[in-house]
């Protein structure tokens, strides 16, 4: 997969300091990954039960096609941290400190 380089004056507008920033997506990257992962495991879970429980010894060993189409179509999705670097260049969302009590937390 070829390295994309970021243009951070797109997005450095948005806060002085470049690693809150970098916070912030993270955080949205984790938040997205969380999603696509619960995504295809909910899509994957019928042939899970089927590998689980076979009718026959044939069908314990078996891949199914619909299993696989749906593999490659995730792994071909845009990585979770392209998808955030752009929803954040594109202000799809912000961050901002919490109680100070609490510490320099970023919200997303």
């Amino acid at each position: 997969m070829p390295i994309k380089p970021v243009d951070f004056e797109k997005i450095k507008h948005q806060s002085s300091n470049i690693y809150e920033i970098t916070v912030a997506m993270s955080r949205r990257a984790k938040e997205i990954n969380e999603q696509l992962r619960s995504e295809l495991e909910e899509k994957l879970a019928p042939f899970k039960m089927k590998t689980r429980n076979p009718t026959n010894e044939a069908e314990a060993d078996r891949v199914f096609p619909e299993q696989v189409s749906i593999s490659v179509r995730f792994e071909k999705m845009p990585k979770p941290t392209i998808t955030a670097i752009e929803e954040f260049a594109e202000k799809k969302y912000t961050f901002d400190y919490r109680d100070s009590r609490e510490g320099r937390k970023s919200k997303t």
